[in-house]
């Protein structure tokens, strides 16, 4: 088979996974521990395919724990398979290599739950999909103990620090819980005079990830009402007294009226339709864009064409330059298949990370020539206006020619 189809595959299995983000039940934190000693000994996890040469290399990581969130969710930590430390950021995700039956090996984007401020571990969430060959696999058949190969951090989805007080507003549903949760427990950790608040939808009570944690970390930051947590679901149970319906307009009025505007920061992460839904209140409230960060992890299904440049029309095999410096190299892109696809079949060294849209890892710029680049993605209005595109999910629309950094 040849290497992009491989990929396309790959992706497809991804956008399965990620369709978690975006569908009513998207992937994120609390416990049942299954000892190493009870298991059986993990074989090494074979190699991913080997990637180009200047991504950086896989890192060999131990599963340390496992806990179990809900019935259908698991919290992985994961340890330095060498004693070496797991630096990233707050709101960032790894890219799991998951081997799996029969030899191969599957790459899978979750984001971190855990703060960074423990460098030791990171733990990640997975929130098994209907039919998710990865994720069915993670949450039925993975033991503490097993080997792993992850490649990241990657995104940049979260705050910059501040020394100064402020209020970070965080709308999350279902496991759009996940990179939410990592930057609450970052910011109560290291700004004593942030405020956070968190409104977090779910349609059942049995489905709220972390709701034990959470109700544990409000009642540690109790003074000052330091982290306020806002639960809101579809089927509440008889006596509920949080917020009940759908997390749209109207319920994040009642969480969030009584707060100010100004010095407020938000970021949202959870199925489509919810993040329309606070956007669309948060501009109605006067909120500047530039204040709202969203975190997308796209369903490929669910994607639409967006055109970039003068016309797109991916119907014919389109030739694409490549060019690095004073280095050119061309692609010939067949029809329907995206540059990074085609690239990886030329051997044309370009970066990539989740292959979905969702990194931002294979980001290069549109020179001249027309694109069309499966929507929503993780690009900035910013980053459109400058003539970015992502390779993996972009399809030429006749000659064109990209710069890579």
């Amino acid at each position: 088979m040849p290497f992009a189809a491989r990929l396309r595959a790959l992706r497809r299995d991804l956008a399965t996974a990620a369709a978690a983000f975006v569908g009513k039940n998207p992937p994120p934190l609390v416990r049942v521990t299954r000892h190493a000693s009870s298991a059986p000994a993990p074989a090494p996890a074979p190699a991913p395919a080997p990637g180009p040469a200047h991504l950086p290399a896989p890192r060999a990581v131990r599963v340390a724990r496992i806990v179990r969130e809900t019935a259908d969710a698991v919290t992985l930590t994961l340890e330095d398979a060498r004693g070496g430390t797991i630096p990233f950021i707050a709101g960032q995700f790894f890219t799991l290599c998951v081997p799996l039956p029969g030899g191969t090996v599957a790459r899978r984007a979750y984001s971190a739950s855990s703060s960074p401020l423990d460098p030791s571990r990171v733990s990640v969430t997975v929130k098994r999909v209907a039919g998710g060959l990865v994720s069915n696999h993670v949450v039925e058949h993975l033991r503490e103990g097993d080997l792993l190969d992850v490649l990241g951090p990657s995104g940049s989805f979260g705050p910059v620090a501040s020394t100064f007080p402020r209020r970070v507003v965080l709308v999350g549903g279902g496991s759009g819980i996940t990179p939410l949760a990592s930057i609450a427990r970052t910011l109560l950790a290291t700004e004593r005079a942030t405020q956070v608040v968190l409104v977090y939808g779910n349609r059942l009570r049995e489905d709220v990830i972390f709701l034990d944690a959470l109700d544990a970390l409000a009642r540690e930051h109790a003074a000052g009402d330091r982290f306020l947590v806002h639960h809101v679901l579809e089927s509440p149970p008889a006596g509920w007294t949080g917020g009940t319906g759908l997390l749209d307009g109207p319920a994040l009025d009642r969480a969030l009226a009584a707060l100010p505007l100004a010095s407020t920061e938000y970021f949202l992460c959870g199925p489509e339709p919810m993040m329309r839904a606070a956007r669309a209140h948060l501009a109605g409230r006067g909120v500047p864009h530039a204040r709202v960060h969203e975190e997308r992890f796209v369903s490929a299904h669910a994607a639409v064409p967006s055109v970039t440049g003068p016309s797109a029309a991916p119907a014919v095999a389109h030739a694409v330059r490549v060019r690095r410096g004073s280095a050119v190299q061309t692609l010939t892109v067949a029809p329907g298949a995206t540059v990074l696809e085609a690239a990886f079949d030329a051997r044309v060294d370009m970066p990539f990370s989740c292959t979905v849209g969702g990194c931002g890892a294979c980001r290069v710029r549109l020179v001249d020539g027309a694109l069309a680049m499966d929507e929503p993605n993780c690009l900035s209005p910013e980053e459109r206006a400058e003539g970015y595109v992502l390779a993996c999910v972009s399809r030429p629309g006749g000659p064109c020619t990209l710069e890579v950094a």
